[in-house]
């Protein structure tokens, strides 16, 4: 496993915040069945309508630049779902056959996903582990994410099985060997599948180098890579002066996992850790292609 240790002395410099990439090989999990196992579930996700949302409301925006501000205060709203696409007909009505036809393209699909919410709690090396509900999904960060998302809730099929409960288990003892003393965590789970067309690509980050407003988070855990080029993990150090650095970059593989400090962690270990996710491209332009992971974003409640 690849940990902020080897990434210091090949950049010649020290990292100290926590940094982990592996496989699931080396959690102990076989990775056959693990994969073998997951797949199936990214074929039953919801369509991710609030991407879709926002970059409509991007597009409309730069078309009609002068009316910036008015589209504007429509955009949470109609990215929370309180209102419909009826609100933005004034300006959709008014684009040409070329702005019509992009419209249409960036108003395809290409995320889907899930969510789910467990607290894990360790008592003398014994898991405790609990499913909670959540009803919305809301991140501490400075962009569109801190609005309020409702997804559909994994099925218990996907996530209330053994080997599920394991990869939190193991997930939790990322975090443990890290800080030994804690005892509960809250990890959050999101099951997302990324989709590419010819005339679209499918992106996987699109807010840009980002914070998920998590203490730690595993950013993707790969499970199916399927007619695709592109989406290369990069790992970055946000400096003093507010410029990114990429201190690694690897393009992860069905079993392979990035795990990092996000945020807050920089005021523990000194170095403010960020992400990011290349858009996808199908290799072959006649079929779509997809990206499916599984994310967690993890928080240290005790």
């Amino acid at each position: 496993m690849i940990t902020e240790k080897e990434i210091s002395k090949k950049l010649g410099r020290t990292i100290k915040s926590p940094i982990r990439i592996g496989s699931v090989v080396d959690l102990g999990i076989d990775i056959s069945s693990f994969l073998s196992f997951f797949k199936p579930f990214f074929n039953e996700l919801q369509d991710d309508a609030y991407l879709v949302r926002g970059n409509q409301i991007k597009f409309l925006k730069e078309v009609f630049s002068q009316e910036s501000d008015t589209i504007e205060q429509l955009h949470k709203p109609y990215f929370e779902g309180t209102t419909t696409i009826d609100v933005l007909n004034l300006w959709i009505n008014r684009l040409d056959t070329d702005q019509k036809q992009k419209f249409d393209q960036i108003s395809m699909v290409t995320r889907q996903r899930n969510i789910s919410a467990f607290i894990v709690e360790v008592w003398d090396d014994a898991f405790f582990i609990e499913r909670t509900q959540q009803e919305s999904f809301e991140q501490d960060v400075e962009d569109f994410r801190v609005w309020k998302r409702v997804f559909t809730q994994a099925t218990k099929e996907a996530v209330e099985n053994e080997l599920f409960f394991t990869l939190l288990k193991k997930v939790t003892g990322l975090v443990r060997n890290i800080h030994p003393e804690i005892r509960k965590i809250q990890i959050t789970s999101h099951f997302m599948r990324t989709i590419s067309y010819k005339q679209i690509k499918g992106d996987n980050s699109p807010e840009g180098i980002h914070e998920d407003g998590a203490q730690y988070i595993m950013s993707a855990l790969v499970i199916n890579r399927q007619n695709i080029v592109g989406a290369e993990s990069q790992v970055y150090e946000k400096g003093a002066s507010e410029t990114n650095q990429m201190i690694y970059n690897k393009v992860l593989a069905p079993g392979e996992f990035i795990f990092q400090a996000d945020t807050g962690e920089e005021y523990t270990f000194g170095n403010d850790l960020w992400h990011y996710v290349t858009p996808i491209e199908p290799v072959d332009t006649s079929e779509h292609g997809i990206r499916d992971i599984i994310g967690f974003d993890i928080d240290i409640l005790e």
